[in-house]
């Protein structure tokens, strides 16, 4: 079983990241809780600028959360799916529209993997060429979870 479990982990390892942006292979040091309060607030901005209601979560590279934010009107089911979107981008060191993709092209297993939510929305959050953790936004379709993910991380660095 564990063997079957790792080379599984290690296909979808190497199937989500072709074709996928390039992330740094190490860690940094953990965000800080005002760092995750900027980017939580650019979120909300360019949400509110779509209208949407949406839920955000910024973790740590081990995927333990640092900050929620969830605006009024949200459904309830995004709180869950934002805090699992940046898990996943965190412990796997990729988007989660990588393994979205992986399953679009009929790679199921990722489905199977535990810890994985292969619905676009989370992205991990770099600086300084390193993961700090990440960020997972739910509440519009998932391309517009990843639309707001990736305008909340402009001009971080």
């Amino acid at each position: 079983m564990n063997r079957m479990f790792l080379a599984a982990v290690a296909a979808i390892a190497l199937t989500a990241s072709a074709g996928a942006q390039q992330l740094p292979v190490s860690y940094g040091n953990p965000i800080t809780l005002e760092q995750a309060k900027t980017i939580v607030a650019a979120a909300e901005r360019s949400a509110q600028s779509r209208n949407f209601t949406m839920a955000f979560a910024v973790v740590e590279p081990s995927g333990e959360l640092v900050l929620f934010h969830k605006m009024d009107g949200t459904q309830y089911g995004s709180e869950l799916v934002a805090r699992e979107k940046a898990r996943t981008a965190a412990r796997f060191k990729r988007s989660t529209k990588a393994f979205s993709d992986s399953v679009a092209g009929g790679r199921n297993a990722v489905l199977s993997l535990p810890g994985v939510v292969a619905i676009e929305g989370g992205t991990p959050i770099v600086i300084n060429g390193r993961i700090v953790g990440a960020i997972g936004v739910s509440g519009g379709s998932s391309e517009q979870d990843g639309e707001v993910a990736a305008a909340a991380l402009l001009g971080l660095e």
